[in-house]
Formats: C-alpha cells, structure tokens, sequence
C-alpha cells in the first residue's frame, strides 16, 4: 500500500475556507489525509478514485464529501503522465472545518441535517441524482465569489446536499471505526498543537504535558492511535508546508527551511527527500516543469 502523506491546507487569512480552482496535466496529490473536510468536483480527467477501502473510476461530474482524516486519492490516467499530454486535469475543492458553523451544542434544529451530512462524510460521500448538476453550478459559483456572500452561499450549497441531493457512503460503518483513531479528543488536540506550532521547536515533553502523560506512555498511545510516530507526523506537516513555499518560491531554500522549524538544512534536505522522493532543489524544478507543461 503507498505511504500516506499529512497535507498541510493553508488559506488566506481572511477567509475561513478555501475554494481552489486546479488545473494541471494530471491530478499530483499523492494518497494523504488532512483534518479537514474536502467538497470536491471532477471537471476534466479521468482515472481511479481511491477513497478509504473504497475504489471506483474517476469521471467528469464526480462531486465527493471527504471527511477528516479519510485517506484519498485521484489518481489520474497513465496517458496524463506522458511529457507532450495536451489534456488538463481540472477540479475545483473547497477545504474547511466544522467552525464555519455554529457549535451543534447550540442545538440550532435547522442546520442539524448538515451536521448528519458532515458525520457522513467520514465514511466519504458521493453525490448522484437529478439534483447533482444543480449543486455542481452552485459550488462553481463560489470560486468567483468573497467575504460574506462566499460563506452564505456555501452554507447553503451545504444544506442542499444535505437535503435535496441523493448520495451515497462509500464505506462502512466499521472502516470509520477502525480509523477512529484520529478522531480521538487527545489526538486532535496534539494535532491541532503540532499545526500551530510546526514553525517552532517542539519537544516531546511539551507534548506530553498537553496530553496529562509521560513521555514514554504518549508514544505508545499515539502509535496504537494512529500507527505512526508523532515526530513522523509533525515531519509531514512541515515538509508539506514546504513545498507549498517551494511552488511559489520567493524565498531561498535554507529560509524555506528554517520557516518550516528546521534549525539544520542537512536535516530538513533528508526529511524533504524521505517524504517526496525529491531534494528541495529537485521538486522546485519538477513542480515549475508541471506547471509549464
């Protein structure tokens, strides 16, 4: 199975969520888990869609739901790799958290089916149905759209999914359960940690303080939770964030790192290529010759 990689998502300050509109010769995201949902429509490409245990080919149309830390993956056709491809890959997503509504411990009844969507969602959606095309120019409209009109109109392109679009869960009940992990009150609360502060030099002990556990015993609960080491994880939020910098590079790389919270460039250089494949140096010119092409 490919190693699944931490996206790092990143918005404009002044706004709560994202509207991406992505063109590129084929869909570059490798299989990854992020905290945040992803409302996301296919508009060119084809391939295979891999979401959780759940696989199906990817066609023109697809509008998906994806929950918090749900693996994903487009992954496009062999012919968009090929170096004189004239086709584009093209989707536009949106990325977001549950605080762009109200707390449901407010108990407000009328955005209550958005919340049972959004629990859903864990299991990954699909939207179909007669009403799907409606919702598909609804969430087009976003991207040319800001401020308030933006949220207003998201909320309500959420409560149409909710309420007048079929669709169906592409996985089990028991595949969320076993994926629970990530979902644990203590894990998200060093996640949200790590996401605020991966900038910065973090210790285990820091860790451990914020998780009420020692040390050792936090080690061994992260990885029972989630099967990896938190300092693999946090290594995956920075390098992410790396190559976000390195894609709009106006900075030197040894700034790329220290902005990233590595001290040492040898050791960011190590990460980098463990994670991606890549040297820094490497993805900067393979992520310019893609987006030449």
């Amino acid at each position: 199975m490919p190693k699944i990689t931490y996206e790092k998502v990143t918005r404009n300050k002044d706004s709560s969520f994202s509207i991406i509109d992505y063109y590129n010769p084929y869909f570059a995201a490798p299989l990854h888990i992020h905290p945040e949902y992803e409302l996301i429509l296919i508009e060119e490409g084809t391939g295979t869609m891999y979401v959780g245990n759940f696989t199906k080919p990817l066609e023109q149309g697809d509008l998906l739901l994806i929950g918090p830390n749900l693996t994903h993956l487009w992954l496009s056709s062999e012919c968009y790799y090929k170096p004189d491809v004239s086709m584009l890959s093209h989707s536009v997503y949106c990325q977001f958290d549950e605080r762009i509504l109200p707390d449901p411990q407010h108990r407000i009844a009328e955005i209550k089916p958005i919340y049972h969507l959004l629990h859903e969602s864990l299991k990954g959606i699909l939207f179909r149905g007669e009403k799907l095309q409606e919702a598909q120019e609804q969430f087009r409209m976003l991207i040319h759209q800001n401020g308030f009109e933006k949220w207003m109109n998201f909320c309500m392109l959420l409560y149409k999914l909710a309420n007048e679009v079929d669709y169906v869960c592409l996985n089990s009940d028991e595949y969320v359960s076993g994926n629970a992990g990530y979902n644990d009150p203590c894990i998200k609360n060093i996640h949200q940690y790590l996401m605020q502060h991966y900038q910065y030099n973090i210790s285990l002990a820091d860790l451990a303080d914020l998780a009420h556990m020692n040390p050792s015993s936090l080690c061994r609960f992260y990885k029972a939770n989630t099967g990896r080491s938190i300092f693999d994880y946090l290594a995956e939020i920075r390098i992410s964030y790396a190559t976000k910098l390195l894609q709009n590079r106006h900075s030197g790389i040894s700034q790329i790192a220290y902005d990233c919270g590595y001290n040492s460039i040898s050791h960011f250089n190590h990460q980098f290529k463990r994670i991606t494949g890549y040297t820094p140096t490497e993805f900067f010119h393979h992520a310019n010759q893609e987006f030449s092409t």
